[in-house]
């Protein structure tokens, strides 16, 4: 209850800022661009056209780039802080991240490489599945879209979608650094340089990060290390060409790495008061993801269009040990030691190649009516090895092949026009998808008792998706936005990515593709003279066939299964500029979230809580600008930001077997600026608290939990120059 009351006290303080709330302001002027940018709309471009995010007629949270700098939104995990309602199943290994918006997302973990629940985009193309998690360089903006984005964007997003906008070169060249150290072996070094490269009509920019984090859970196997360290190298580059024989026509070419090595640890068991594991062998996980992408803009008298090319992928190499014994002893009432032989582990390796192709068409910016019309082609191809070696059990003997692919053709339109009222508009949508898919796999035993010699299986499965979406947007005033949508969401389904169930000799059966109806209402407004925003919706979801992947730990057997759910909640969320040096930001959602039917494997019951979703959580940021003061002649301007999240209790699985702790997350930072340098100190977690990101049921009394990372306090240099 206590923590109910602190999380709602911080968002009622954040929602109900008024002016008599106003803080000390700094010295007159010293803030001039901060309120002149404070004043003006946010532009968005998440209807694949740029528009005021006001006029947009769903709820989206939208982070621009002085937020990002601010709040230290580097990665994936560091987003999801940012953003209510959203949920996140991660493991720290770059490899397994999985987004739940609203409660729409897998029950588990992501079966398939093309889940469709909540994609990412970066410039409009959509990431790979399996390596969501990356580090964020150079941004423009994040828009988080709220409510089925299958119309326009191009893997049916049935949940939601994460779109990203990098950075672009300006005309006059810039260059930043940034260098932070800290506890826990932290350190990171970031650069960045863009700018033009030939005149007006070839620019370029060039950004990397290298960082490094010791690990924090104690592997008490003899030999063992500390499990958790992460070290990642990231880059990206891009060039764009401007042709003067066509005047605003664009081309961007880009490139982008991220390599991480690490030492995750997965599970701890909850039995333990310390978070510790023994395994042997470590897990040792290296990942890359990749992607090269071409993006041409030409401007027509009629309209503008859009070709997007881009090839992506991954590349993955990972060792684990399947049996923690402080998890697998109590499990089947042995000693701990009895799981510490060597020989049970999995040797994965995978790699994914991903083609997306976009064409499209869209309303000009000064026309009354707004539309876009596309066509989208997508291939993937996924191939997995994965070698098991076990003491115990069949399904963990064994090596198995497969590889998928996947084909996907889609059309789609949308278009947005008034209603006979220049205050009243319409907006219709939809969207056909056709996706094909193909498995082939192979099992080859090693004489593990219980497990076949051979097996080999070829599968294949087509799918046709109609999604879309209608909504009425009403300007209420010069201020007030008012909007009702009906949005029809699906994602495909498909094969699991690897076949375990073939060492019995049985065929991956495929689950099915999940479809959902979405129902929100809403208002956006802009008070006290564009000083503060505010935005209120409620919304509905109803699903049918959510996928799960359900693992038997005592059977090992893996079976995907198909469960209705529905979840429904109201979002608030605001900011407001306090004077000239403070912005009070941030939000809050309350989400209620059921399964509508029961499943005897998975022990789902009709009236359970979905998995991993919180029914309260909330963030609220404070940002403090101050005006320059001289200090023995120099000019120094101090600032701050502190973030807070909060996330209530989670049930841990479909069974509501356990449930997961809530916990407050505050993040900050302080310094002071001396022209183009910023001398601060950060702390991430700094309550330290224990935070349970997800959990397991391995068994009767035997439960697991993934943790995010204790406290971090350290100091931190950026300088940018032009």
């Amino acid at each position: 209850m206590r923590s109910h009351l602190m999380a709602a006290g911080v968002a009622a303080t954040l929602l109900l800022a008024t002016p008599s709330t106003v803080l000390a302001q700094g010295p007159e002027g010293a803030n001039e661009r901060r309120e002149t940018d404070r004043r003006e709309m946010i532009i968005v471009t998440a209807r694949q056209r740029e528009e005021a995010s006001r006029d947009v007629p769903f709820a989206l949270t939208v982070l621009t780039r002085d937020a990002l700098d601010a709040q230290r939104v580097d990665d994936t995990f560091s987003l999801f802080r940012q953003a209510p309602g959203l949920s996140l199943t991660s493991f720290d290994d770059g490899r397994f991240a999985y987004f739940q918006l609203r409660g729409i997302g897998p029950l588990s973990q992501a079966i398939g490489p093309d889940d469709g629940s909540v994609v990412t985009y970066v410039d409009g193309v959509p990431q790979p599945v399996f390596a969501s998690e990356f580090a964020y360089l150079d941004l423009e903006r994040i828009e988080v879209l709220r409510g089925p984005q299958g119309t326009l964007f191009g893997r049916n997003s049935q949940g939601g979608a994460i779109n990203i906008t990098t950075r672009a070169p300006s005309d006059r060249f810039a260059g930043r650094v940034r260098l932070e150290g800290g506890e826990q072996g932290f350190g990171l070094a970031e650069g960045t340089i863009a700018g033009p490269l030939a005149g007006q009509h070839l620019s370029g920019g060039l950004s990397f990060r290298a960082s490094t984090v010791d690990g924090f859970v104690d592997n008490i196997a003899p030999d063992g290390d500390d499990l958790g360290d992460r070290t990642v190298y990231s880059g990206r580059g891009v060039l764009i060409i401007e042709p003067e024989s066509y005047d605003g026509a664009r081309i961007t070419l880009t490139g982008n790495a991220d390599h991480r090595i690490s030492n995750p640890f997965y599970y701890v068991s909850r039995a333990q008061s310390e978070p510790v594991v023994e395994i042997d062998p470590e897990n040792e996980v290296e990942r890359t993801a990749w992607g090269m992408s071409a993006k041409v803009e030409v401007p027509f008298d009629f309209a503008n269009f859009t070709s997007i090319t881009a090839v992506n992928g991954f590349d993955n190499e990972q060792v684990t040990d399947d049996t923690d014994g402080l998890i697998y002893g109590p499990l089947f009432g042995l000693s701990p030691s009895d799981f510490l032989a060597p020989l049970s582990f999995s040797d994965w390796r995978e790699e994914e190649t991903r083609l997306y192709q976009e064409f499209r068409l869209s309303s000009l910016a000064e026309s009354d009516t707004g539309w876009a019309a596309g066509v989208v082609y997508f291939h993937s191809e996924l191939d997995v090895e994965l070698d098991n070696r076990s003491t115990f059990s069949p399904i963990l003997n064994g090596d198995r092949d497969a590889n998928q692919e996947i084909d996907s053709y889609a059309v789609y339109g949308e278009v947005s026009a008034s209603l006979g009222n220049p205050r009243l508009k319409g907006t219709a949508g939809i969207r056909y998808t056709r996706d094909e898919k193909t498995l082939d796999a192979s099992f080859t035993g090693v004489g593990f008792p219980g497990s076949v010699g051979f097996f080999e299986e070829a599968n294949n499965a087509d799918f046709d998706l109609l999604t879309g979406r209608v909504a009425i947007a009403y300007e209420a005033g010069e201020n007030v936005n008012l909007y009702a949508t009906v949005g029809r969401g699906a994602k495909s389904g498909g094969f699991p990515r690897l076949t375990l169930n073939a060492a019995f000799g049985i065929e991956s059966p495929n689950y099915a593709e999940s479809t959902s109806w979405t129902y929100e209402a809403g208002v956006k407004a802009r008070l006290l003279d564009n000083r503060a925003r505010f935005e209120l919706s409620g919304f509905f979801n109803d699903v049918e066939d959510e996928q799960l992947f359900v693992l038997d730990f005592i059977a090992f057997q893996f079976v995907p299964v198909n469960l209705d759910t529905r979840s429904f909640g109201v979002e608030a969320q605001g900011d407001v500029l306090l004077g000239q040096s403070w912005t009070l930001s941030g939000g809050l959602a309350w989400t209620d979230s059921e399964m509508r039917e029961a499943d005897a494997f998975s022990g789902a019951a009709a009236g359970n809580p979905i998995p991993n979703v919180p029914e309260f959580s909330t963030t609220a940021t404070v940002d403090y600008r101050g005006g320059p003061a001289s200090v023995g002649g120099v000019e120094i301007s101090p600032f701050g930001t502190v973030t807070h999240q909060y996330v209530s209790e989670r049930a841990a699985d479909v069974a509501d077997s356990f449930d997961l702790d809530a916990y407050h997350n505050v993040d900050l930072r302080v310094g002071v600026a001396v022209g183009g340098v910023e001398a601060f100190a950060f702390a991430r977690n700094l309550l330290d608290e224990e935070q349970a990101i997800n959990g397991v049921l391995y068994g009767p009394g035997v439960e697991g939990a993934s943790l995010g990372r204790p406290r971090i306090v350290g100091l931190g240099l950026t300088m940018s120059f032009e």
